[in-house]
């Protein structure tokens, strides 16, 4: 009786730790895909690379945020547009994975005066992902810059 229960507990724990360890390695996995399209998504915006900005964002995916106005505005991703902006340089800040949702929070930092109006604010990119057909695609991003009170 006491050798079974001791088999029984080494067993939970086996499969405890195993399941973990296999949580772990799928999210490790997924933050990888993730932080690679979140990458292709702003060498496509630096470059105006179509193709990376196909393996990034969803077609049907779309920009969302307040305009200078203070208005409500979105437009849908336009994937086959070679526009680019070099005028910043980015830094992820993080990363947030619920399952087949993601969440990336990044700052970005004008790399020269563009907009005099924007008085050296810093301005961030919140994107966010799903998982489709096993890839991780931008299906929202949202932006703004600091408000300084």
């Amino acid at each position: 009786m006491k050798s079974t229960i001791k088999l029984s507990l080494s067993i939970l724990v086996l499969t405890l730790f195993t399941s973990f360890s296999y949580s772990q390695q799928k999210d490790f996995s997924d933050r990888q895909a993730i932080i690679e399209s979140i990458e292709n998504f702003f060498i496509g915006d630096h470059t105006g690379s179509v193709e990376h900005k196909k393996l990034s964002m969803h077609k049907k995916g779309a920009y969302r945020y307040i305009n200078r106005d203070g208005s409500y505005d979105e437009f849908v991703f336009n994937l086959d547009s070679a526009e680019a902006d070099t005028t910043y340089e980015e830094e992820i800040l993080s990363v947030e994975i619920y399952g087949r949702l993601a969440l990336v929070r990044t700052r970005l930092e004008l790399v020269r005066a563009r907009l005099e109006t924007d008085n050296g604010k810093v301005h961030y990119k919140l994107f966010t992902l799903h998982k489709t057909d096993g890839k991780w695609k931008i299906t929202t991003i949202t932006w703004g810059a600091e408000i300084k009170l």
